[in-house]
């Protein structure tokens, strides 16, 4: 959470706005994201089950590049494009996932070679359970890696191998065989892909004493502006979510800023603003279902991202929900999740997460959600190239730190997209 509140500060210090052009799709619009089948969405309520567990991806990537041998592609900021990618490259990254042998630590520079090679470069933009992400790419899937990664890239090593490498949520640089084949897996998927002169900023001599170094840079112009909205706002809404959190409104209390429903010892609080809090009793009502004797990660992730889809996802308009993250603290298990329009962060108030749960053993005993709506104005906002936008970091900054686009939200009627260094 530190993190996330430094990189605030940051991005108020190094927001930079002016007018953009570019066109928002949403990825339940792209028959081809839909029918891999990689991002299906399911309206069963899994706290309410007790038998097998059908897990569904909760992460994807939103910039991508591909390594052809002759030059790379890179797409970011277009989440139609990326999702066309992803479609088509995740299958083979489960496999990796879920084939990996036992990981090495390798040094940055490695890590930096790795990049370079023949190969697929994945971000997830959050910080990924490894474990989970083999079972939502593959069916069955059994990825035994531990730790999370936003960055990850299957790159072709010696002897027609490929290799996973990937930044662990450490810092670290880690890379482990795989049991895919370059010539059959590999080559085939990075042969058709036209080059688009993509790069990461440590192969800009310039670029390198300014960015983080592995920002990646791609052509683009800006993005879309919208209007938010607090869906709550409008009538007949609020027993829509109490039906979707399966929490009866027969007692219920005025509070200030809101009101308080209560079923037994658990309370749950709606307030004014979209604000959405729960706090369990001895036992909370929201099981999390699971196969085995105790639940994996994946399964725990599985039921809050439903209890996230049915309320914030059934409300948020032309945004998508994805998960930032997932550890293990003191208290239990902690899982957020945030909105994203067309690839970019919208970063809520300070904390910038739209969803927090907290899991105890079985049983989810706290969440906070912030229910938002988001509408293209058909207004458009152009930025600065990033060149331009990296020259005025070092009177901002004295530390490289990573240009993106992205979206804030302070509860105010409309939202351009800036340029934030975090």
């Amino acid at each position: 959470m530190g993190d996330r509140r430094r990189w605030l500060e940051w991005g108020k210090d190094a927001a930079i706005v002016a007018l953009s052009l570019s066109a928002l799709y949403l990825l339940t619009m792209t028959p081809l994201v839909q029918d891999s089948g990689l991002l299906a969405q399911s309206s069963a309520r899994v706290w309410e089950e007790r038998g097998d567990v059908t897990l569904t991806a909760a992460a994807y990537p939103s910039r991508m590049a591909v390594n052809t041998g002759q030059g790379r592609y890179g797409v970011q900021y277009d989440q139609v494009e990326v999702d066309r990618l992803f479609a088509q490259t995740g299958p083979l990254l489960g496999e990796a996932l879920n084939s990996a042998g036992q990981p090495e630590e390798i040094s940055w520079q490695h890590w930096q070679d790795d990049l370079q090679q023949v190969g697929i470069y994945f971000d997830f933009s959050g910080q990924i359970p490894l474990s989970a992400l083999g079972g939502w790419l593959q069916d069955e899937g059994q990825c035994a890696l531990p730790g999370a990664a936003r960055r990850i890239a299957l790159v072709q090593g010696e002897d027609n191998r490929v290799y996973l490498s990937y930044q662990e949520s450490s810092g670290g640089f880690f890379r482990c065989l795989t049991q895919l084949s370059a010539s059959l897996h590999l080559e085939p998927v990075v042969e058709g892909v036209q080059e688009n002169e993509a790069r990461f900023a440590f192969e800009s001599e310039q670029l390198a004493q300014l960015l983080d170094p592995y920002t990646l840079l791609t052509e683009h112009t800006g993005g879309a502006v919208y209007r938010a909205a607090n869906p709550l706002a409008t009538s007949g809404e609020l027993p829509r979510l109490l039906e979707a959190l399966s929490f009866s409104g027969q007692n219920h209390t005025a509070i200030s800023g809101g009101q308080a429903f209560l079923e037994g010892e658990s309370r749950l609080e709606v307030q004014e603003d979209g604000t959405v809090l729960y706090r369990a009793g001895q036992e909370g009502k929201y099981h999390v279902a699971h196969s085995g004797e105790q639940p994996t990660l994946a399964e725990r992730i599985e039921t809050v991202r439903q209890m996230a889809q049915a309320t914030l996802g059934a409300y948020c308009g032309e945004a998508r929900l994805h998960l930032i993250s997932a550890r293990e603290t003191g208290e239990g298990w902690l899982i957020q999740f945030g909105y994203q329009i067309n690839g970019s962060p919208v970063w809520l108030h300070d904390e910038g997460w739209a969803a927090q749960f907290l899991i105890r053993e079985d049983y989810v005993t706290q969440f906070t959600l912030r229910l938002r709506s988001y509408t293209a104005t058909g207004e458009q906002a152009l930025l600065l190239p990033v060149e331009r936008a990296a020259a005025l970091l070092p009177a901002l900054t004295q530390q490289s730190r990573e240009l993106v686009v992205q979206y804030r939200d302070q509860g105010g009627e409309t939202l351009a997209p800036l340029w934030v260094a975090q």
